[in-house]
């Protein structure tokens, strides 16, 4: 079977050099890791994985006055923490505007030698300025855009991304997004829900020994709330080639609304919708948005959130000429899911159901 492919590629498989990944116990509620598929079969770009010294990828994580928050997130991001990956795989760039809540450089290189850290000294309320710098000093071969730096990751979104990365010439991987709580943290924190109960919440699934069981205590975010089968509004982590991002210019500097209004929505949509790109999707994987007074998420006055909204959907109008809609591209699905994460799928089979149950017959 392996010579049949080979065959069809066109060209002899050269087995790649990618370091093991460190052995660990397996945590109870894992999917298995697909080790980034056989490496023998035949990869689409295969000069990207011989003789290169570059990371596959680079996260570029943003931070701003959210020191513990972004703390948990980057454990998530480590070795020890994401299954069946390698500190040589990847490498994390910290970008944070500076505040009066900064973190700092030591407590960020502690989490691994690939981790760096780089404080910018920002006048401007947007993060489009500090994405694209942090852009500009990735090394690796796809930038991941991590746009909220409070949103823990699975312990397979590395190990699945490396793989998604050989499904297609040029693959726009995604990420579905969970707030933790078991609503939406708009409503929630209107209702009490704070980092305290958050915290509650975290040690009650012994956090981070099985980062699966996160799903047990979150539930979709509002731009994944459709689930799987619909489309999505976002990605808020979201990998893309190289020559993708420089191809569109990275994140759009014109959004300088407060947070970077829908920047990130439109990010998402312009790679998505680009002709040559193929939209994968981690379907059990996820990253989980934390409570720290986000400006969409943590505003505690409803009518201020409100007005919030639209501003920044006004701002998308004036530069795209049209209100913002999810891309329609069909999404190429992989993973495995994980026990906990099993309502998410039976949630997306109904929205999906419901649905279609509304469309007009066809001819």
């Amino acid at each position: 079977m392996k010579k049949i492919l080979s065959r069809i590629a066109g060209y002899k498989v050269n087995k790649p050099t990618i370091p093991a990944p460190e052995k660990r116990p397996p945590i109870p509620n894992a999917p298995k890791s697909v080790m980034f598929f056989d490496q023998q079969i035949p990869i689409l770009k295969p000069t990207e994985y011989e003789g290169s010294n570059n990371p596959i990828l680079s996260f570029i994580v943003i931070v701003y006055k959210m020191p513990q928050q972004a703390k948990k997130t980057l454990l998530s991001l480590t070795p020890s923490y994401q299954q069946g990956a390698s500190v040589n795989d990847y490498e994390v760039l910290v970008v944070e505007n500076s505040s009066d809540q900064n973190l700092e450089e030591e407590e960020v290189t502690s989490f691994g030698s690939n981790f760096s850290y780089h404080r910018r000294n920002e006048k401007n309320s947007t993060p489009v300025y500090a994405v694209n710098y942090g852009a500009r000093q990735a090394k690796g071969d796809n930038i991941v855009l991590v746009i909220d730096g409070a949103r823990m990751l699975s312990p397979g979104v590395i190990n699945y991304m490396i793989a998604a990365t050989r499904l297609a010439e040029q693959p726009i991987i995604s990420v579905p997004g969970y707030h933790l709580g078991s609503k939406l943290q708009q409503r929630s924190i209107q209702e009490g829900f704070d980092s305290k109960t958050e915290g509650k919440l975290l040690e009650s699934i012994k956090w981070p020994n099985d980062g699966y069981r996160l799903f047990e205590i979150s539930c979709l975010s509002g731009t994944s709330g459709g689930g799987f089968f619909r489309p999505i509004g976002e990605s808020n982590c979201l990998c893309i080639p190289v020559d993708i991002w420089k191809k569109i210019g990275g994140i759009d500097e014109n959004f300088i609304l407060i947070g970077g209004g829908q920047s990130n929505l439109d990010l998402y949509k312009r790679v998505v919708e680009l002709p040559e790109t193929t939209l994968i999707t981690l379907v059990g994987e996820g990253t989980f948005h934390q409570v720290h007074g986000g400006v969409t998420t943590g505003q505690a006055k409803e009518d201020m959130r409100r007005e919030i909204h639209k501003q920044h959907f006004a701002e998308y109008t004036a530069l795209r000429g049209q209100p913002y809609s999810p891309p329609e591209k069909r999404s190429v699905f992989l993973g495995s899911f994980p026990d906990s994460a099993m309502k998410n799928v039976f949630h997306s089979s109904d929205v999906m159901l419901k649905s279609q149950a509304t469309l007009p017959p066809k001819n």
